[in-house]
């Protein structure tokens, strides 16, 4: 079953009765990647998460695959007892010529605190910032996720889960390692599900070590955007319904009554993690950044502003930018900007 399933299944019991899972986790991950935008305050004042979702009002022409189901799941969730009365508050959605940043903070019925991080959007300017990671940190969605969760961690004294997805999920490390002593032990557990990873250098900082052993990383089979940078060797591989960059959407892994369904990680991903990563961390930092600046020059110079916007020629054209990096490195670049950007 899938996480919509999961819900169905067990609508009727609360987080006393049956704990928070990894799947919970996945399910939560997820409600930011919603516009909440005047639904959520955006301090202490809370509201349930049935009240927030009757106020959502969405273009469903506009919407696409992706937040089309996170609709559905809301809406689903909103009449169920395990999910209905979350409280949600404490609702960030910055967007600016640099930032791409979201984060909600969720109150479950056991008192238990999930602190979500949005994962990057459509919006070009989410993506520069993502590729920006090749050779920056912190960037400004990772110091804001640090400021975030230190003005909220504050208010609580124990059973914090901290988590995201896609970007979210490295958001949810970046935030954890920038925050302070006393909040990390209130960290119960800090969730990466498939987010891409960290410099070499700050993987192996003492802030890293310090939460390394609270981080769940979950990946896809064919996992694209988990595998990018470095991360904890200690991940598990989720079973998922699709293939290739599809499997990052969080709807098509598939779970048991408690957990994910485990499986393989294919040859595809793994040559990814070790080719892409490390070909990238050998290039000098002024050749990574005039790699990025070169790559989405050509999406500002012709005002594309959505990844739904790109098309083929754009592509063309952005392959043949690319005749001074040595070839090796051009294809497995290319491999992963057709698989971002033509889904």
């Amino acid at each position: 079953m899938n996480i919509i399933n999961y819900i169905e299944k067990h609508k009727n019991e609360d987080f006393k009765t049956f704990k928070f899972t990894e799947v919970d986790n996945l399910i939560l991950a997820l409600i930011p990647y919603l516009n909440l935008t005047n639904i959520i305050p955006s301090h202490k004042k809370k509201i349930t998460l049935n009240t927030m979702v009757e106020k959502l009002n969405l273009n469903k022409k506009n919407l696409d695959f992706f937040i089309g189901n996170t609709y559905k799941m809301v809406n689903i969730m909103k009449n169920t007892k395990r999910y209905g009365n979350i409280l949600l508050y404490n609702y960030h959605n910055i967007k600016s010529p640099e930032m791409q940043f979201g984060a909600l903070t969720m109150k479950l019925d056991d008192k238990s605190i999930y602190i979500a991080f949005a994962g990057t959007d459509t919006s070009i300017i989410g993506w520069k910032e993502n590729f920006k990671m090749i050779y920056h940190y912190p960037n400004l969605s990772q110091k804001y996720a640090g400021t975030y969760l230190n003005k909220t961690i504050r208010f609580f004294n124990k059973n914090i889960y901290v988590g995201g997805h896609s970007k979210g999920g490295n958001l949810a490390i970046t935030a954890a390692m920038q925050t302070k002593n006393l909040n990390k032990l209130k960290i119960k557990a800090i969730y990466n599900n498939d987010g891409p990873g960290l410099l070499k250098e700050q993987v192996e900082s003492s802030a890293y070590k310090k939460i390394e052993n609270k981080i769940k990383m979950f990946v896809p089979e064919e996992s694209i955007i988990g595998m990018i940078l470095y991360h904890t060797n200690n991940y598990t591989v989720v079973k998922a319904k699709s293939f290739n960059i599809l499997e990052h959407n969080a709807f098509n892994w598939l779970c048991t009554n408690n957990e994910f369904l485990k499986a393989k990680q294919t040859k595809r991903s793994k040559q990814l993690e070790n080719k892409l990563t490390k070909k990238l961390e050998k290039l000098p930092i002024p050749k990574r950044v005039k790699l990025i600046e070169d790559l989405f020059s050509l999406f500002e110079t012709n005002n594309i502003k959505d990844v739904r916007e790109v098309h083929l020629k754009e592509i063309f054209i952005l392959i043949k930018s690319f005749h001074k990096i040595d070839k090796e490195t051009q294809n497995l670049l290319l491999e992963l900007i057709l698989t971002i950007f033509i889904k």
